[in-house]
C-alpha cells in the first residue's frame, strides 16, 4: 500500500489493523476500523481498509463505499481506486473497472500494480496494444512478478509475436519454477511454432505441477492427437473431463462438449464403438440440438450393427442420406 500520512492514525493503530485483517479476524478488524474513525474520520487509510475488510467477506457494495470515500478524502489514492477496480471486474463490470485502474496509474504512474491490472483489462477486452503498453511498464516497475511478465506474453501472443512471447513465458517459468500455467500457455504458443514435441513436454510439465489441470490435459491430448499418439490423446482427453471444474456457463460447457466429441472420435478410430457412443451421448446431454452430434451418434449405431437406426440418426444429422446397390451410402445436404 502507498504511505499515506494526512489525517490519519499512527502508524502502531493501523499496523494493527493489517495485521488483524491479514490474520483473517475480520469481524474484530471491522470494529477497531469503526472505532478509529471515530477519532479520525477523515482517514483515507482507515477507510481503505475498511474497505478490504469488506471485500475479504464478499460484501461488494459497502466495499465499494468506503473505498469511494478513501478517494474522496484523497482524490490521488491509487490503492482505493485500484481496490474499486477489482471489484467492479469481478462484478462483471469491465468498462467501469478500466476507468478506476486509469484513476489509480494517473495518480501513481509508478503503481506497478495499477499497471498490471489495467493491462490484464485492456487485454480482456482484446485491446492487446494498448494492454502491452502498461504491462511493459509494470515489469519495468516490478521486474521480478512473475504473473506480470505471464501476462505480458499473452497479449504477445495475441499480437503474433510469437518468439518474443516464448521469450517472456520463459522468464516468468524462472522467476516461478512452478508455475503450471505458464507451463501449459508456453506449450499452447510451442503448437503455434510447430513445435510439437516441445509443446507435449510442456504441457507434461504442468500436470507434473498439478496433476489434476485439466486445461493441460485437454491441450496435451490435442498435441498427441497432432504427433498421432492416439492412445495417449485418448487418455488425456478422459483425464480432461474427469478433472474438469465444470461450471453451468455456455464456455465451460462448449469445452466439455469437445472433449466428449474428441473421445468419441479417438474410440472410433480403435473400434470401441460402445464407449464412442457413450461419449456422444455425453456430448448430447450439453448440447441436445447439435446436429453433427446427432449424426456422429449414428456413425456410432450403425458400427455396431443398428444399421436402421443409425441411418436414421445421420439422415436427420447431416442431410438426406440415400442408398445405392453400387454406390452405397451418400449424403444429400439440402434436397427434399
Amino acid at each position: 500500500m502507498t504511505n499515506i500520512t494526512v489525517e490519519n492514525p499512527p502508524h502502531a493503530e493501523t499496523e494493527s489493523l493489517l495485521d488483524l485483517y491479514n490474520s483473517g479476524n475480520l469481524p474484530h478488524a471491522e470494529k477497531d476500523c469503526r472505532k478509529l474513525l471515530e477519532s479520525y474520520p477523515k482517514s483515507p487509510l482507515v477507510f481503505n481498509i475498511l474497505g478490504m475488510v469488506f471485500d475479504a467477506q464478499g460484501k461488494d457494495l459497502q466495499a465499494i463505499e468506503n473505498y469511494k470515500k478513501a478517494t474522496e478524502l484523497k482524490p490521488d489514492y491509487a490503492d482505493a481506486f485500484n481496490n474499486i477496480g477489482i471489484i467492479l471486474n469481478s462484478m462483471g463490470r469491465p468498462e467501469e473497472a478500466v476507468a478506476r485502474f486509469e484513476e489509480a496509474v494517473r495518480a501513481d504512474p509508478d503503481f506497478a500494480d495499477g499497471c498490471n491490472n489495467l493491462g490484464v483489462m485492456l487485454q480482456n477486452l482484446g485491446q492487446h496494444e494498448k494492454a502491452l503498453e502498461h504491462l511493459s511498464k509494470a515489469i519495468e516497475l516490478k521486474s521480478t512478478c512473475p504473473a506480470t511478465h505471464f501476462n505480458y506474453a499473452k497479449s504477445l501472443r495475441a499480437q503474433g509475436k510469437l518468439e518474443q512471447a516464448l521469450d517472456i513465458y520463459n522468464k516468468a517459468i524462472n522467476l516461478k519454477p512452478d508455475y503450471f500455467e505458464a507451463y501449459n500457455n508456453r506449450g499452447s504458443l510451442l503448437e503455434d511454432l510447430q513445435r510439437h514435441e516441445e509443446a507435449r513436454e510442456s504441457y507434461t510439465d504442468s500436470i507434473r505441477l498439478k496433476f489434476d489441470y485439466a486445461l493441460a490435459y485437454s491441450n496435451r491430448a490435442r498435441v498427441q492427437k497432432k504427433i498421432g499418439n492416439y492412445e495417449g490423446a485418448m487418455e488425456d482427453f478422459a483425464k480432461a473431463i474427469e478433472f474438469g471444474n465444470w461450471k453451468n456457463n455456455a464456455s465451460d460447457q462448449n469445452l466439455k462438449s469437445r472433449l466428449y466429441v474428441n473421445l468419441g472420435d479417438i474410440l472410433m478410430f480403435f473400434r470401441n464403438y460402445a464407449k464412442a457412443l457413450a461419449a456422444y451421448n455425453e456430448a448430447l446431454n450439453i448440447e441436445p440440438d447439435n446436429q453433427n452430434l446427432i449424426g456422429m451418434k449414428g456413425n456410432a449405431i450403425v458400427a455396431l450393427g443398428d444399421i436402421e437406426e443409425g441411418l436414421k440418426l445421420k439422415q436427420q444429422g447431416y442431410g438426406v442420406v440415400s442408398f445405392d446397390s453400387l454406390q452405397g451410402v451418400s449424403i444429400n445436404h439440402g434436397r427434399s
